[in-house]
């Protein structure tokens, strides 16, 4: 089903989904701005901005270099955020060693990629890194319940709606895989505007977009929580649904 809806992109859904990447590292940067946060989390905008532009370059050309640019970035990212996740409670400047480990592992991730060349590697090495997130958020988490209530009610809320928004993705991305030529002959069947509907791919991209930006919100009042400083900020939501952290105005 290549170049069907538009000449020149080859996976039309797949690739126009990733301006969800876009828009949320975006609004991201837009916030640690406004709100004079820490570059790190800059930072993490720009890797999940990066990993939108990659994904959108091999889904529109799907070639090789595109899908390195799509993967890589990808393990480079949550890097960052694993920084962010040790370093949450870090008082002054940078750990050195913790920088120098997660750049090492990259670097090894990469060089072994591009020999081996099996997609099982990466996914294997950026699986390894999202535990290591997980693991150590959820300790934050359990020192913080016993001093924090509020701030523990805000990163659990969070962390369930970034978990979640991972796990519905990666379990429609596998649908799609084990059910491509069944979900291909569905989407043929049925009227053109109904078809797009069916591409679970392109919501792999709406789910992980979304997991990866609440994830760095996540870090982001972490941090504030672990500083001390969280009561001169608070967080809001667009739609309901979407947080972002704001400075709080007198009053509230």
């Amino acid at each position: 089903e290549n170049y069907v809806v538009c000449k020149y992109i080859a996976e039309f859904w797949n690739t126009s989904t990733n301006l969800v990447f876009f828009a949320l590292a975006i609004f991201g940067m837009y916030k640690v701005r406004a709100t004079r946060q820490e570059n790190r989390f800059l930072f993490c905008y720009v890797a999940m901005l990066v990993v939108g532009l990659g994904s959108w370059l091999f889904h529109m050309t799907l070639q090789y270099q595109w899908q390195l640019a799509d993967e890589l970035p990808m393990v480079y990212g949550t890097c960052i955020c694993i920084y962010c996740a040790l370093q949450a409670d870090a008082k002054v400047g940078s750990d050195i060693y913790v920088s120098l480990g997660l750049f090492g592992y990259s670097a090894v991730v990469t060089l072994v990629y591009v020999q081996i060349r099996k997609p099982v590697f990466h996914q294997v090495a950026y699986g390894l890194e999202v535990a290591m997130i997980l693991v150590r958020n959820m300790m934050h988490q359990i020192e913080i319940r016993r001093t924090n209530a509020r701030a523990y009610s805000e990163l659990v809320h969070m962390f369930w709606l970034g978990v979640g928004s991972f796990g519905v993705a990666f379990v429609l991305w596998n649908i799609d895989n084990i059910f491509c030529n069944d979900l291909r002959a569905l989407r043929a069947a049925l009227p053109a505007a109904l078809g797009p509907l069916f591409q679970l791919h392109a919501y792999w991209h709406i789910g992980t977009a979304l997991g990866c930006y609440v994830s760095i919100v996540y870090q982001q009042y972490l941090r504030l929580v672990k500083l001390g400083t969280a009561d001169r900020f608070c967080m809001r939501r667009l739609a309901f649904v979407v947080p972002y952290i704001d400075r709080r105005k007198k009053g509230e």
